[in-house]
Protein backbone atom coordinates (compact mmCIF):
# COMPACT_ATOMS: atom_id res chain seq x y z
CA UNK A 1 0.00 0.00 0.00
CA UNK A 2 2.86 2.42 0.84
CA UNK A 3 4.55 1.66 -2.51
CA UNK A 4 1.31 2.34 -4.34
CA UNK A 5 0.91 5.72 -2.64
CA UNK A 6 4.54 6.63 -3.47
CA UNK A 7 4.04 5.85 -7.17
CA UNK A 8 0.91 7.97 -7.25
CA UNK A 9 2.72 10.92 -5.66
CA UNK A 10 5.59 10.65 -8.14
CA UNK A 11 3.18 10.49 -11.03
CA UNK A 12 1.26 13.56 -9.92
CA UNK A 13 4.39 15.61 -9.22
CA UNK A 14 6.07 14.76 -12.55
CA UNK A 15 3.01 15.11 -14.73
CA UNK A 16 3.80 11.76 -16.28
CA UNK A 17 1.30 9.13 -17.09
CA UNK A 18 2.14 5.80 -15.54
CA UNK A 19 0.38 2.50 -15.44
CA UNK A 20 0.15 0.90 -12.02
CA UNK A 21 -0.52 -2.75 -11.45
CA UNK A 22 -1.70 -3.69 -7.98
CA UNK A 23 -3.58 -6.51 -6.35
CA UNK A 24 -4.97 -4.15 -3.69
CA UNK A 25 -8.73 -4.73 -3.45
CA UNK A 26 -10.37 -1.44 -2.55
CA UNK A 27 -13.80 -3.05 -2.46
CA UNK A 28 -12.65 -5.68 0.02
CA UNK A 29 -11.10 -3.03 2.25
CA UNK A 30 -14.35 -1.08 2.22
CA UNK A 31 -16.39 -4.21 2.97
CA UNK A 32 -14.10 -5.13 5.86
CA UNK A 33 -14.53 -1.65 7.32
CA UNK A 34 -18.30 -1.89 6.98
CA UNK A 35 -18.35 -5.31 8.65
CA UNK A 36 -16.27 -4.04 11.57
CA UNK A 37 -18.55 -1.04 11.97
CA UNK A 38 -21.64 -3.28 11.88
CA UNK A 39 -20.13 -5.66 14.44
CA UNK A 40 -19.27 -2.75 16.74
CA UNK A 41 -22.80 -1.36 16.43
CA UNK A 42 -24.28 -4.78 17.22
CA UNK A 43 -22.02 -5.12 20.27
CA UNK A 44 -23.12 -1.71 21.54
CA UNK A 45 -26.78 -2.68 21.08
CA UNK A 46 -26.25 -5.96 22.98
CA UNK A 47 -24.63 -4.14 25.88
CA UNK A 48 -27.44 -1.59 25.97
CA UNK A 49 -30.03 -4.38 26.03
CA UNK A 50 -28.02 -6.15 28.71
CA UNK A 51 -28.03 -2.97 30.80
CA UNK A 52 -31.82 -2.71 30.49
CA UNK A 53 -32.22 -6.31 31.69
CA UNK A 54 -29.72 -5.72 34.49
CA UNK A 55 -31.63 -2.64 35.68
CA UNK A 56 -34.88 -4.64 35.70
CA UNK A 57 -33.13 -7.34 37.71
CA UNK A 58 -32.07 -4.71 40.23
CA UNK A 59 -35.65 -3.51 40.56
CA UNK A 60 -36.91 -7.04 41.17
CA UNK A 61 -34.10 -7.67 43.65
CA UNK A 62 -35.03 -4.54 45.60
CA UNK A 63 -38.58 -5.90 45.79
CA UNK A 64 -37.19 -9.32 46.79
CA UNK A 65 -38.89 -10.85 43.76
CA UNK A 66 -36.02 -13.28 43.34
CA UNK A 67 -37.44 -15.44 40.54
CA UNK A 68 -38.03 -12.52 38.19
CA UNK A 69 -34.71 -10.99 39.22
CA UNK A 70 -32.90 -14.20 38.25
CA UNK A 71 -34.67 -14.23 34.88
CA UNK A 72 -33.61 -10.66 34.13
CA UNK A 73 -30.01 -11.20 35.22
CA UNK A 74 -29.86 -14.34 33.08
CA UNK A 75 -30.94 -12.35 30.02
CA UNK A 76 -28.27 -9.76 30.84
CA UNK A 77 -25.63 -12.49 31.10
CA UNK A 78 -26.68 -14.07 27.80
CA UNK A 79 -26.31 -10.67 26.11
CA UNK A 80 -23.09 -9.73 27.91
CA UNK A 81 -21.34 -12.81 29.35
CA UNK A 82 -18.42 -10.68 30.61
CA UNK A 83 -20.62 -8.63 32.93
CA UNK A 84 -19.39 -9.31 36.45
CA UNK A 85 -22.24 -7.16 37.80
CA UNK A 86 -24.88 -9.37 36.18
CA UNK A 87 -23.33 -12.52 37.68
CA UNK A 88 -23.09 -10.75 41.03
CA UNK A 89 -26.73 -9.67 40.88
CA UNK A 90 -27.90 -13.15 39.96
CA UNK A 91 -25.76 -14.61 42.72
CA UNK A 92 -27.44 -12.35 45.28
CA UNK A 93 -30.86 -13.32 43.92
CA UNK A 94 -29.94 -17.01 44.06
CA UNK A 95 -28.95 -16.59 47.69
CA UNK A 96 -32.15 -14.69 48.41
CA UNK A 97 -34.15 -17.62 47.08
CA UNK A 98 -32.18 -20.08 49.20
CA UNK A 99 -30.11 -21.54 46.34
CA UNK A 100 -26.75 -21.07 48.02
CA UNK A 101 -24.76 -23.45 45.80
CA UNK A 102 -25.97 -21.57 42.73
CA UNK A 103 -25.21 -18.29 44.47
CA UNK A 104 -21.63 -19.44 45.06
CA UNK A 105 -21.31 -20.42 41.38
CA UNK A 106 -22.47 -17.03 40.14
CA UNK A 107 -20.42 -15.06 42.64
CA UNK A 108 -17.37 -17.17 41.72
CA UNK A 109 -17.93 -16.24 38.07
CA UNK A 110 -18.16 -12.58 39.02
CA UNK A 111 -14.83 -12.89 40.85
CA UNK A 112 -13.29 -14.72 37.89
CA UNK A 113 -14.19 -11.79 35.64
CA UNK A 114 -13.22 -9.18 38.24
CA UNK A 115 -10.68 -10.60 40.75
CA UNK A 116 -10.93 -7.50 42.98
CA UNK A 117 -14.72 -7.53 43.30
CA UNK A 118 -14.97 -6.74 47.03
CA UNK A 119 -18.73 -7.23 47.44
CA UNK A 120 -18.64 -10.52 45.52
CA UNK A 121 -16.13 -11.91 48.03
CA UNK A 122 -18.25 -10.70 50.95
CA UNK A 123 -21.49 -12.20 49.69
CA UNK A 124 -19.82 -15.45 48.60
CA UNK A 125 -18.37 -15.64 52.11
CA UNK A 126 -21.87 -15.28 53.52
CA UNK A 127 -23.13 -18.02 51.22
CA UNK A 128 -20.28 -20.29 52.30
CA UNK A 129 -21.02 -19.53 55.95
CA UNK A 130 -24.71 -20.27 55.57
CA UNK A 131 -23.74 -23.57 53.94
CA UNK A 132 -21.53 -24.37 56.96
CA UNK A 133 -18.21 -23.95 55.14
CA UNK A 134 -16.60 -21.56 57.62
CA UNK A 135 -13.06 -22.02 56.32
CA UNK A 136 -14.06 -20.90 52.83
CA UNK A 137 -16.07 -18.03 54.33
CA UNK A 138 -13.07 -16.82 56.32
CA UNK A 139 -10.86 -17.00 53.23
CA UNK A 140 -13.31 -14.83 51.30
CA UNK A 141 -13.68 -12.30 54.10
CA UNK A 142 -9.88 -12.13 54.22
CA UNK A 143 -9.83 -11.37 50.49
CA UNK A 144 -12.45 -8.66 51.03
CA UNK A 145 -10.24 -7.16 53.75
CA UNK A 146 -7.24 -7.28 51.43
CA UNK A 147 -9.17 -5.28 48.84
CA UNK A 148 -10.77 -2.83 51.30
CA UNK A 149 -8.76 -2.92 54.54
CA UNK A 150 -10.67 0.01 56.05
CA UNK A 151 -14.09 -1.62 55.72
CA UNK A 152 -15.22 -2.62 59.24
CA UNK A 153 -18.02 -4.94 58.10
CA UNK A 154 -15.62 -7.58 56.78
CA UNK A 155 -13.77 -7.68 60.11
CA UNK A 156 -17.06 -8.04 61.98
CA UNK A 157 -18.29 -10.82 59.70
CA UNK A 158 -15.00 -12.70 59.84
CA UNK A 159 -15.05 -12.35 63.63
CA UNK A 160 -18.50 -13.97 63.71
CA UNK A 161 -17.17 -16.97 61.80
CA UNK A 162 -14.11 -17.24 64.05
CA UNK A 163 -16.33 -17.18 67.14
CA UNK A 164 -18.52 -19.96 65.75
CA UNK A 165 -15.39 -22.03 65.15
CA UNK A 166 -14.24 -21.43 68.73
CA UNK A 167 -11.26 -19.34 67.61
CA UNK A 168 -11.93 -16.69 70.21
CA UNK A 169 -8.67 -14.76 70.15
CA UNK A 170 -9.00 -14.17 66.41
CA UNK A 171 -12.65 -13.26 66.89
CA UNK A 172 -11.74 -10.64 69.51
CA UNK A 173 -9.06 -9.21 67.23
CA UNK A 174 -11.54 -8.81 64.38
CA UNK A 175 -14.34 -7.41 66.54
CA UNK A 176 -11.92 -4.92 68.06
CA UNK A 177 -10.74 -3.84 64.62
CA UNK A 178 -14.34 -3.38 63.49
CA UNK A 179 -14.92 -1.16 66.52
CA UNK A 180 -11.74 0.82 65.83
CA UNK A 181 -12.96 1.41 62.28
CA UNK A 182 -16.28 2.65 63.69
CA UNK A 183 -18.61 -0.08 62.48
CA UNK A 184 -22.28 0.88 62.38
CA UNK A 185 -23.23 -2.59 63.65
CA UNK A 186 -23.89 -2.44 67.41
CA UNK A 187 -23.96 -6.25 67.66
CA UNK A 188 -20.18 -6.21 67.64
CA UNK A 189 -20.14 -5.27 71.34
CA UNK A 190 -22.60 -7.99 72.26
CA UNK A 191 -20.63 -10.64 70.38
CA UNK A 192 -17.25 -9.50 71.66
CA UNK A 193 -18.71 -9.56 75.17
CA UNK A 194 -19.87 -13.13 74.58
CA UNK A 195 -16.39 -14.13 73.38
CA UNK A 196 -14.77 -12.47 76.40
CA UNK A 197 -17.21 -14.39 78.63
CA UNK A 198 -16.25 -17.67 76.94
CA UNK A 199 -12.59 -16.83 77.58
CA UNK A 200 -13.26 -16.17 81.26
CA UNK A 201 -12.59 -12.43 81.02
CA UNK A 202 -15.57 -11.34 83.07
CA UNK A 203 -14.71 -7.63 83.43
CA UNK A 204 -14.19 -7.13 79.72
CA UNK A 205 -17.36 -9.05 78.96
CA UNK A 206 -19.29 -6.89 81.44
CA UNK A 207 -17.97 -3.69 79.86
CA UNK A 208 -19.08 -4.78 76.38
CA UNK A 209 -22.47 -5.91 77.64
CA UNK A 210 -22.93 -2.49 79.22
CA UNK A 211 -22.26 -0.82 75.89
CA UNK A 212 -24.68 -3.22 74.22
CA UNK A 213 -27.28 -2.43 76.90
CA UNK A 214 -26.87 1.30 76.32
CA UNK A 215 -27.67 0.64 72.68
CA UNK A 216 -30.83 -1.22 73.60
CA UNK A 217 -29.49 -4.66 72.64
CA UNK A 218 -29.47 -6.14 76.15
CA UNK A 219 -32.12 -5.76 78.84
Amino acid sequence: MKRLMLLLVLALSSGCEIEIETDFDFNKEEKDAEQKAAALEAEIERKEEAQVSYDKGMEFSTAKDWDHAIECYTVAIDLDPESSRAFFGRGIAQGGSGEFSKAIEDLSEAIKINPDYHDAYRFRASAYGTSGNYDAAINDFSEAIRIEPENPDSYYSRGVKYSRMGKYKRAVTDFSEAIRLKTANPLVYLLRGYVYHEQGEAEKAKADFEVARSMGLVR
